[in-house]
């Protein structure tokens, strides 16, 4: 089965940090045979004139958009819930399909907060709502992933998982292993790969670290996007487009 390929524009982080807007970065996604570009909410600078110039952008290239959202949607044991409906309103904005955060502490939470959790994932059914395990100690480990996901899952709440191959490293996690456990609920794969350096992990692209990225991809559901999710070095879009090519290769 062809896997829908996506390009989280942090690959183009240099160009951002020289001053390109993210609408300007679809047409290098769309040149490299992606079929979709997820957008980091925390380079928007100007939400009202550039959630309308995504849309534009996306639809002059024929890209499905994501919404990357670098926050937890816990926060102390509670629900950011104004926080969610602004997000679920700025996908709608731009088009997006998906939005995604990053989990926070849910242990702490109360059986209310996922009750509006689930009232509003179900309202917004048509934008798919994904929690990923980032690189902390707090909301990165699989427990903690788990957690929220067992708990939606017999709530009847329509929240899933983004397994993101290369986080775990920093909380000591077994990628592998952890694909294994998350496979039920994953909706979204973000690759990229890692080496262990004296300063700690640090991200490296596809094939350049020790990451085995292609057995976590036989693990998981082989019918969610996939994505490329770390800084690209020039020359980008001749890398990017080789990397997407690695992953379709093997669908």
């Amino acid at each position: 089965m062809s896997r829908k390929l996506v390009v989280n524009l942090l690959v183009y982080a240099d160009l951002v940090k020289e001053g390109a807007k993210q609408a300007e970065l679809l047409s290098h996604v769309a040149s490299a045979q992606a079929q979709a570009a997820e957008v980091r909410r925390e380079w928007i600078l100007n939400l009202p004139e550039e959630l309308p110039a995504l849309a534009q952008g996306a639809k002059e290239n024929g890209l499905e958009l994501f919404y990357s959202i670098p926050v937890p949607l816990f926060a102390a044991g509670r629900l950011e819930e104004e926080l969610l409906q602004t997000v679920y309103a700025e996908a709608r904005q731009m088009g997006a399909t998906r939005i995604k955060f990053a989990v926070g502490n849910f242990a702490a939470a109360a059986a209310e907060e996922l009750q509006k959790l689930a009232v509003l994932a179900k309202k917004n059914e048509d934008v798919l709502l994904t929690v990923e395990g980032d690189q902390s100690e707090a909301n990165g480990r699989l427990e903690v992933l788990l957690g929220l996901l067992e708990a939606c899952r017999d709530c009847g709440a329509p929240v899933y998982a983004t397994y993101d191959v290369g986080n775990f490293v920093w909380v000591g996690q077994e990628p592998l292993h952890n694909a294994v456990k998350l496979a039920p609920f994953v909706r979204y794969i973000h690759l990229k790969d890692v080496v262990m350096t004296s300063a700690g992990p640090q991200v490296r692209e596809l094939d350049a670290g020790s990451i085995d990225w292609r057995g976590a991809l036989e693990l998981l559901p082989q019918d969610v996007p996939v994505a490329l999710e770390f800084p690209c070095e020039a020359p980008v879009d001749e890398r990017v487009a080789a990397m997407l090519k690695k992953v379709k290769n093997l669908s």
